[in-house]
């Protein structure tokens, strides 16, 4: 119980504020507290259904969750706004943490889930619980990773002495294409075709270099495309040692 409601908090969690928060949203919650609200209550509705009824009191832990997600991210929004020099990435990562450690004491006061309980994962079937590990690891290949991808451009641009003071909106060929490449490789990695992992990146990168970016901007295409292999292989390195759910 204590590891199924973890996972379904950390599914919540993914899919609220990366799946659920498109551009608009973004923006919306960047310029203040209706935006801000909104998005909050998205994450704690979706993560509401996925956790209906798992325990006893849970919607209890959905209000401190609703609490807890909307103090992490004002930060964001009022205090931490500077996201020059490549910030956004640094800011990213936090905010990130926040909300895990968050998920994690809101896991453990609820059930006592501690981080031993991740164990079975690997080591008994449970698969149920592999099931959501897959499904998280598929939101973040879709959602996740294009706005990995567009920090990382801004702090690498920024380094190199480039600066993008704005929010950079994530192009529809990083969403789709990118989503694509990421979870084929996934999968290729997993059936043991290692080595076939780097040509699946190719298709969006002639693409973009078809479209003129490579030309414009060389080090942003570059940096896409980097990120998106990286983070797979880290995502498919964690699956690796988490037995397929169908097979278990």
């Amino acid at each position: 119980m204590a590891l199924s409601f973890f996972l379904q908090l950390l599914l919540g969690h993914v899919i609220g504020d990366f799946f659920l928060q498109p551009y608009w949203l973004v923006l919306a919650k960047r310029n203040g507290w209706p935006g801000l609200i909104i998005h909050v209550g998205v994450v704690t509705f979706i993560t509401s259904v996925l956790v209906w009824g798992l325990i006893p009191i849970w919607w209890v832990w959905m209000i401190v969750l609703y609490l807890g997600h909307l103090f992490i991210d004002q930060f964001r929004t009022f205090i931490f706004t500077d996201n020059s020099k490549g910030k956004g990435l640094l800011l990213l990562f936090l905010d990130q943490l926040a909300h895990i450690i968050l998920i994690g004491l809101i896991a453990w006061g609820a059930t006592g889930w501690t981080f031993s309980d991740l164990n079975p994962l690997t080591t008994e079937a449970v698969n149920q619980a592999r099931l959501i590990v897959y499904l998280i690891g598929l939101t973040i290949a879709v959602s996740v990773v294009p706005v990995l991808e567009a920090e990382t451009t801004v702090a690498v641009l920024a380094f190199l002495g480039t600066e993008i003071n704005y929010t950079v909106a994530i192009e529809t060929a990083d969403r789709m294409l990118g989503a694509g490449e990421r979870i084929i490789a996934v999968i290729v990695i997993l059936l043991g075709y290692w080595f076939i992992a780097p040509v699946i990146f190719l298709p969006r990168l002639i693409y973009m270099i078809r479209q003129g970016q490579f030309e414009t901007d060389k080090v942003g295409v570059i940096t896409k495309v980097a990120t998106s292999f990286v983070a797979m292989l880290v995502v498919a390195l964690i699956l690796l040692n988490i037995p397929i759910p169908a097979l278990a």
